[in-house]
């Protein structure tokens, strides 16, 4: 056929691919129809919510039981600050992985075609940097709860409240975000009211939460985790090995290339859905780092995963969870993605831009069950990093409100009552908020476009809390300020003048989204730089007043830092030139060298080309699904064989273990023998001692010879 003819096919309403039950629609889900009966949505999300509050308290009665753990306020925060890699790297990708993400990804591969596996894959080069600043916050502040807590040290009260503010606005939208995404699927695909869902979602993460704290969500992460990746994998081989309506490369391959002669894409090269020159995709890729910065650095989960674990084991995991996240959103856009073009399903604007092309061609494939595959994933994703947003929440007002305005010498047992307090309030106003955006028919697009928008101005200056001793309290408050409302202005009159009206619709287009964020981030950067090279302060910041003033919140905290070893401050203070250096050559990898290699293949992909590009898909989601599968588990193995040792002879311990399966006893020393090892003080900055280390003091202590030779071998 001629291109011509196809035009006049899509004019007609007729698939061009023989799907003669997809002729003369003009959407995927008709009004009043739903591919599961209204008890299937209730048990998902009523069901999972409850398995999940019972797995918290199980899991709180084996720490407190069997694990010998204080349930308290240290606990509940920060998870006891002794988490390994893989369990931070699941947690970090479920905080990327949103149902609007999973969502997102595979709606743009379907407008822009193939470039958007590579350009979208790129923004998780935000995890990576973060790496950094996680050994910064162990090297400079480890006893920190909140990056709040480190901005009031470093410039002081008004600091405190604009970034209070910004860290506030930022969780608030994102956990919006987070549950409308899983509302928009669960009520198309099941027909329960949206506005029920809306409560009910964001209280039922609230009810497993507010049981088990931050440990909870860390294996409620690794759970949704696992499940997505399973799912990611069935897409896969389903779309490109399972037989059926596509079930191939190379059948594919034909079907784009004919999609890209009947309706060419703006702005790609010759029209093609198979081409990494996509204006619109360069775009996505500009507007996801940007987004991706403004939800790490402004965003307490975040900081939260890097606080609830030892130095080196908080920079891996970011590392681990950066392959995981750049596994998922390249294989999803090009199973799910491009196979709804090339099945040619009739989605309309509306159901494209509500994120449910991943749900009709799962329908396509599996039917109902594919159905309940998406709603799960989708519910499954809004629990976990649901869940990290409402504690970050919490987290803040307890440290940054509660503790330091209303009542500084609180106990540690007064402040977990209120975080579960808080974590409870949260999830109301999340529910409530979300019902608000159903009711005027906002997008989780449009409130992410908000987010970049709105909060950009406040990254670089957040960053430079850590990273800058030069920057001033002053260059800090006035660049985010003058960034964040220049970045609004930006925003609304490229809208004006590129789509003349200034709606929802227009503002949500790559352009205005494009200038709102690079003025609002360009601008704050040149102001708060300017101004702190202009106006000085008069002494330089002594990095050790963040040892000085942040309080610890119950006797005995343990911080993961070590006087020997690799979570020492000598070993950090090595390794931060590693880990700055390994994230100039990610950056350099993902966003230049990367995007050139796609240029030999041309304008229009061949098709080896495109197999390959497949081949490496498949290559990274079963590689990061067993990563993502076996590493935590392979981690906790001592940790796990000594609570199983310990349930089989119902013995409950007055010491504590920690995630090697080591003793702790309460006041936060780790035992060896008869030794009592003090972990909690010591040059400038807890610590924790290696086993190595542990034995040498043990010897030391009982008068041993061989005390120097195990201190020389703990080194």
């Amino acid at each position: 056929m001629s291109s011509g003819e196809y035009t006049r096919l899509i004019d007609a309403n007729i698939n061009i691919f023989g799907l003669t039950q997809y002729d003369g629609l003009t959407q995927f889900f008709a009004e009043g129809t739903y591919a599961l009966p209204q008890v299937a949505g209730w048990v998902i999300v009523c069901g999972f919510s409850a398995v999940f509050a019972l797995i918290a308290l199980f899991l709180v009665w084996i720490d407190v039981k069997f694990a010998g753990h204080k349930y308290n306020s240290e606990q509940f925060n920060t998870a006891g600050r002794s988490v390994k890699a893989g369990l931070i790297g699941v947690d970090v990708v479920s905080h990327f992985t949103w149902a609007s993400i999973l969502l997102g990804c595979v709606e743009l591969s379907y407008l822009n075609g193939i470039s958007n596996s590579m350009w979208y894959a790129n923004t998780g080069m935000n995890t990576f940097f973060f790496a950094m600043t996680s050994l910064e916050l162990k090297h400079r502040a480890p006893k920190a709860h909140t990056f709040l807590e480190i901005i009031e040290v470093r410039w002081g009260f008004w600091a405190h409240m604009l970034f209070g503010f910004y860290a506030f606005m930022t969780n608030f939208i994102v956990s919006i975000m987070m549950v409308m995404g899983a509302v928009v699927v669960t009520h198309t695909l099941t027909g329960v009211n949206q506005y029920a869902l809306s409560m009910i979602i964001p209280l039922g993460v609230c009810l497993y939460a507010v049981t088990g704290g931050l440990k909870a969500t860390f294996t409620t992460s690794y759970i949704h985790t696992v499940i997505i990746f399973g799912v990611c994998c069935l897409f896969m081989f389903k779309t490109f090995s399972g037989g059926g309506i596509l079930g191939s490369i190379d059948l594919m391959y034909d079907h784009l290339v004919q999609m890209g002669n009947a309706v060419p894409i703006p702005g790609n090269k010759s029209g093609s859905y198979l081409t990494a020159f996509s204006l619109q995709g360069f775009y996505t890729d500009i507007n996801g780092i940007i987004a991706g910065f403004v939800q790490i650095f402004v965003d307490q989960s975040y900081w939260q995963s890097a606080v609830a674990a030892s130095p080196m084991q908080a920079v891996k995991g970011y590392m681990v969870g950066t392959v995981l996240y750049f596994a998922i959103v390249y294989s999803l856009p090009i199973s799910m993605g491009l196979a709804a073009v090339a099945l040619d399903l009739p989605l309309s604007g509306d159901e494209a831009s509500n994120g449910l092309v991943l749900p009709a061609v799962a329908i396509v494939y599996f039917g109902k069950a594919g159905a309940v595959l998406v709603v799960i994933i989708c519910f499954m994703a809004v629990t976990s990093s649901g869940a990290g947003e409402i504690l970050a929440a919490a987290s803040l007002f307890t440290f940054d409100v509660y503790r330091k305005y209303i009542r500084p010498k609180a106990t540690g047992k007064e402040l977990l009552a209120v975080s579960r307090s808080a974590v409870v309030v949260w999830g109301i106003i999340i529910g409530l908020a979300c019902c608000m955006c159903t009711g005027a028919s906002i997008s989780y697009n449009f409130m992410g476009v908000v987010l970049s928008v709105f909060v950009g101005g406040a990254v670089l200056p957040v960053s430079f809390v850590l990273f800058w001793g030069g920057c001033t309290a002053l260059g800090a408050c006035v660049g985010t300020l003058l960034g964040g409302i220049c970045g609004v202005i930006a925003w609304v009159v490229t809208a004006q003048k590129m789509y003349v009206t200034v709606s929802v619709l227009s503002l949500q287009n790559n352009e205005p989204v494009l200038a709102g964020c690079c003025v609002g981030v360009g601008l704050a950067a040149i102001v708060c730089t300017a101004i702190s090279l202009i106006k000085p302060n008069k002494e330089s910041f002594d990095w050790s007043l963040f040892d000085h003033d942040i309080i610890l919140s119950d006797k005995g905290e343990r911080l993961g830092m070590t006087q020997e070893g690799v979570d020492s401050a000598a070993y950090i203070a090595r390794m931060r030139k590693y880990v700055w250096m390994a994230s100039g050559v990610f950056f350099i990898l993902v966003q230049v060298l990367w995007p050139l290699l796609s240029l030999p293949a041309g304008g229009v992909w061949s098709r080896p080309y495109f197999k390959l590009w497949v081949v490496i898909g498949f290559i990274l989601i079963v590689g990061a699904s067993l990563l993502a599968t076996i590493l935590p588990v392979w981690e906790a193995r001592a940790l796990c064989f000594v609570i199983i040792k310990r349930m089989l002879h119902w013995d409950s311990p007055k010491r504590g273990l920690n995630y090697d399966g080591n003793e702790y006893s309460h006041n936060g020393n780790v035992v060896v023998g008869d030794a009592n090892i003090d972990t909690t003080a010591g040059k400038g900055f807890g610590t924790t001692t290696s086993p190595a280390h542990a034995a040498a003091m043990n010897d030391s202590a009982h008068g041993g010879d061989k005390a120097s030779a195990a201190l020389k071998l703990a080194a």
